[in-house]
């Protein structure tokens, strides 16, 4: 994944949007990692932690009639 502020740059602890799984409590980690957001490992940037949580909010949340 890359930075969005730079072309080409890769998110890490560089990126102002970097999020470390060691800055979020355990709790918080390992509900984002359930639900596929981030891996308890590596951090990713803000923006797709964002983009990716509320997408799977909007999904859980969207009532279909069949």
């Amino acid at each position: 994944m890359t930075c969005p502020f730079s072309s080409n740059r890769e998110c890490n602890n560089s990126c102002p949007l970097f999020i470390s799984p060691n800055d979020l409590n355990e709790f918080v980690v390992a509900r984002l990692s359930s639900i596929g957001v981030m891996e308890k490992t590596q951090g990713m940037c803000s923006f797709r932690m964002l983009a990716l949580s509320q997408s799977r909010a909007i999904f859980e949340n969207t009532k279909t009639r069949g």
